[in-house]
């Protein structure tokens, strides 16, 4: 018997090439799943830089109105007018103040669905990983791990 007949014949031979095939979508899998959890991460970055810009221009903007508020009445103290708390400046920045806050409000929720997708992958990653087995302790390492990126990209819960 010629060597490629043993090949065709021997069992052995074709369950090296099936098992080549399965490690090989294994590591497609494992690459999908990675690709997740980053897509998660970099959105997570993005809403806490959104966040943390909106809060800066929410500090800008209340600083400003402050000295607009103390330059105002310093003003009428010097000309003696009656005291109107209507400052149109003043409340235009109210008003962009409420609007900040509403959309910082929108952006937490968004940061809090992303750090609940960011649980599920990690748990997902985990169980792959096959080396915890028991739920409450795969529960209790992925929330460490999320705890740690959430950490790792300045975002305080």
């Amino acid at each position: 018997m010629s060597e490629l007949e043993n090949r065709r014949e021997n069992p052995f031979y074709h369950r090296g090439a099936e098992l080549r095939d399965v490690g090989a979508e294994t590591r497609e899998k494992q690459l999908e799943a990675q690709e997740k959890k980053m897509a998660a991460r970099e959105r997570v970055e993005q809403v806490s830089k959104e966040v943390k810009s909106t809060q800066k221009q929410m500090q800008n903007i209340l600083a400003n109105m402050q000295q607009v508020i103390k330059a105002v009445q310093a003003i009428r103290a010097q000309l003696a007018l009656n005291k109107d708390d209507s400052i149109p400046s003043v409340e235009r920045d109210k008003k962009t103040v409420s609007d900040l806050q509403k959309r910082l409000a929108g952006l937490r929720g968004e940061l809090s669905d992303l750090r609940q997708a960011l649980l599920v992958e990690e748990i997902a990653d985990i169980h792959e990983e096959g080396i915890v087995t028991d739920e409450k302790l795969v529960e209790i390492e992925a929330q460490r791990r999320v705890k740690e990126v959430m950490k790792a990209l300045g975002v305080e819960e």
